[in-house]
């Protein structure tokens, strides 16, 4: 246990404290606040409400922030009054923080896990879920989902836990600030002065400048989830200390009012006029940050002003005290209200149900949890043996992540399974001989023995490789793709388009090495998300020409858009015995007329190059339908799996028996 030996100061034991006693004043700071468990409330409340989806709360995701803000100024004046008093232990701090985070959010962590492997439909899901489940016991949750970030993630409510990034940043900070304090208080002289303000002041610029400029290549998602860029939060709320209170105490009453009330505002601001589309945190989180610190430092310096009084009002007060549950336990259940509906829950009652069923779950956690927990912590036996609090915290997590990942993959493993068995998702299987790793450098030496053909495109040509690579391999041919999200084949043409595809950028050289190879290319198969435009023509016309003249092409046209995930959709509407056509769509509506002309007619300029429409595989001539009887075609809304690959090479099997052909 490490204990840090300080010098007295301040008056003697029993010396009554004068208004600016230095005491006094770390006594406000550290002593039980009311208002402040109301300020908790606004926070819950607000996220809860964006959650749900309420009208006017379209920026509650500040809740937030206004959590960190609480948490800096608790915990950071906490530390440094232990520190001050010479009775801070690391260790025991740990031990305290342990016993009041883990044992509510590990009762949460165990069920959801539990719920999850009966209730996530599609191997992706349960795929997706795989990291959190891993992770979320570790306190890393928040780097796992800022590392699972890609093409085909799913939807933000379809992830249990993505709640659990905030505690994990929470408890990063709850790790690095007393250490960072202890090494502060020591080098200062073994006290808190004018170089500890510096030194938190730098800290706090250098990382809100960061969450305005984050560096690297997923900067803004770094700057979302990563603690570096949320730290200036906390000492934001760390930087209301005993020399900010005693100054503000100089401050008229009416002034005080004021900007306590202005704080509030700030927060209700940002709830009201913030959205989920705005770039995040960046400059915008100083508004409810800046606000939190107001209401704080006035509620401090004043707890009868009539803010911080309407705070601590015992409804207010009462929310607050259960905040932590409720947030904890809120998220998990809309996202399973919402992965196991086909249709979106309306608002009333099925959202609004969920924050009142995950309010009464925080309700009993405080009564049945929290509290004789934190009776028992404040009794002389509760951390008496803080280091054996410590490593069991820490060996409960590792077990209930080992616990939890293990239980996450073997659901993937029988939920894949399943799929497979009743939807027939894999068609006739794939192949995967290597030809998709293409890298900056070229292809791998095997792709360019025999003979070869290209397949070109974005994530609606890469999820055909591996069925196309089966069948074209029955025939003797070796199919080199050169495909991906984002890469729009008319990325190819030239330099300036490939500005506006840079997922493409590593695929160039391979590109234009096979294009050389000798001999050429037997065939390409060319698939997009067209989003056809004028320009696109004549580029499209320039990327043909590229290809030898002997070389064979086929277009693929744009596949039918879905209103929901197909597999997805089918899975969910056979569990609960309900029709399928909600995973329908009008041919009507798929039919993109200017599109299917630009292609025949492009492909009628040359000779060695076919177009098909793949609604002729997926619709007849009013419906077009993700799945054929029991066959699910689709995996998400627009890109097929392997069994509708199949059924696009099928439909028009004389088109790539003419590919496979090759020129006379």
């Amino acid at each position: 246990m490490l204990q840090v030996p300080v010098r007295p100061s301040g008056p003697e034991a029993g010396e009554p404290y004068s208004s600016g006693d230095r005491r006094a004043e770390t006594a406000s700071l550290t002593g039980y606040a009311p208002f402040v468990d109301g300020l908790r409330a606004v926070s819950i409340l607000a996220v809860v409400a964006f959650h749900v989806g309420v009208p006017g709360a379209p920026g509650g995701f500040v809740g937030v922030d206004v959590f960190f803000v609480i948490s800096g100024f608790l915990i950071i004046n906490q530390i440094k009054a232990g520190l001050t008093a010479g009775k801070f232990s690391i260790v025991g701090f740990y031990a305290h923080r342990s016993l009041r985070i883990l044992p509510p959010f590990l009762l949460m962590v165990v069920v959801t896990d539990v719920v999850a492997a009966f209730i996530l439909p599609t191997p992706a899901m349960s795929w997706d879920y795989l990291p959190s489940a891993f992770s979320v016991p570790t306190m890393l949750s928040n780097v796992a989902f800022l590392l699972s970030q890609g093409y085909f993630d799913i939807s933000a409510i379809e992830k249990p836990l993505l709640h659990t990034w905030t505690l994990s940043v929470e408890e990063q900070f709850y790790f690095f600030a007393p250490i960072l304090l202890v090494l502060i208080f020591m080098s200062g002289g073994r006290r808190f002065g004018l170089q500890a303000g510096v030194i938190g002041g730098a800290m706090l610029a250098l990382s809100l400048a960061g969450a305005i400029h984050p560096l690297g290549a997923n900067g803004e998602g770094a700057a979302f989830y990563l603690p570096h860029y949320r730290a200036w939060e906390f000492i934001a709320g760390g930087l209301v200390t005993g020399g900010g209170v005693a100054a503000a105490r100089r401050l008229p009453r009416v002034l005080l009012e004021g900007l306590g009330w202005a704080g509030l505002a700030c927060i209700l601001i940002a709830v009201v006029g913030f959205h989920a589309d705005m770039k995040y945190p960046s400059y915008f989180a100083a508004l409810p940050v800046a606000g939190a610190v107001l209401v704080i430092l006035c509620g401090i310096v004043d707890p009868a002003l009539t803010m911080a009084r309407f705070l601590a009002l015992r409804p207010m007060v009462a929310i607050g005290l259960v905040s932590y549950g409720w947030y904890l336990w809120h998220w998990p259940i809309l996202s399973f209200l919402r992965i196991s509906r086909v249709d979106e829950p309306a608002l009333l009652p099925d959202s609004l149900g969920a924050g009142a069923l995950a309010l009464l779950l925080a309700c009993l956690s405080y009564r049945y949890l929290e509290q004789p927990i934190r009776r028992w912590r404040r009794s002389p036996a509760g951390l008496r043996w803080p280091g054996r609090i410590v490593v069991g915290s820490l060996a409960t997590c590792v077990m209930l992540s080992l616990l939890g990942g293990a239980g996450a993959y073997a659901s993937y493993v029988a939920t894949r399974a399943y799929v497979t068995t009743h939807y027939s998702t894999q068609g006739r299987g794939t192949l995967d001989d290597g030809c998709e790793r293409v890298t900056r450098d070229g292809l791998p030496p095997q792709c360019l023995e025999g003979p070869s053909a290209l397949l070109l495109g974005d994530s609606h040509a890469s999820v055909l490789s591996g069925a196309f690579a089966r069948s074209f391999e029955a025939a003797g041919v070796r199919l080199v793709s050169i495909a991906g999200p984002g890469c729009h084949p008319l990325a190819f043409v030239a330099p300036s388009a490939q500005a506006n595809w840079s997922e493409c950028a590593h695929k160039v050289v391979p590109f234009e090495r096979l294009l050389a190879a000798q001999p050429p290319l037997k065939f390409a198969v060319i698939s997009a998300n067209w989003g056809w435009s004028e320009p696109f023509a004549g580029m499209l016309i320039d990327l043909i020409s590229k290809f030898d003249k002997n070389t064979r092409i086929l277009l693929i046209g744009q596949v039918p858009f879905f209103p929901k995930p197909g597999l997805e959709c089918v899975v969910l509407s056979d569990r609960w015995g309900e029709s399928r056509d909600r995973c329908t769509v009008a041919r009507s509506a798929a039919e993109l007329p200017a599109l299917r002309a630009a292609l025949q007619s492009t492909a009628a300029r040359f000779k060695n190059v076919r177009y098909i429409d793949p609604l002729a595989a997926f619709c007849d001539e009013v419906i077009c339908r993700p799945f054929d009887r029991d066959t699910v075609l689709f995996t998400d809304a627009h890109h097929v799996s392997p069994s509708g690959a199949d059924k696009i090479y099928d439909t028009f099997k004389d088109d790539f028996l003419w590919l496979v052909a090759g020129p006379p």
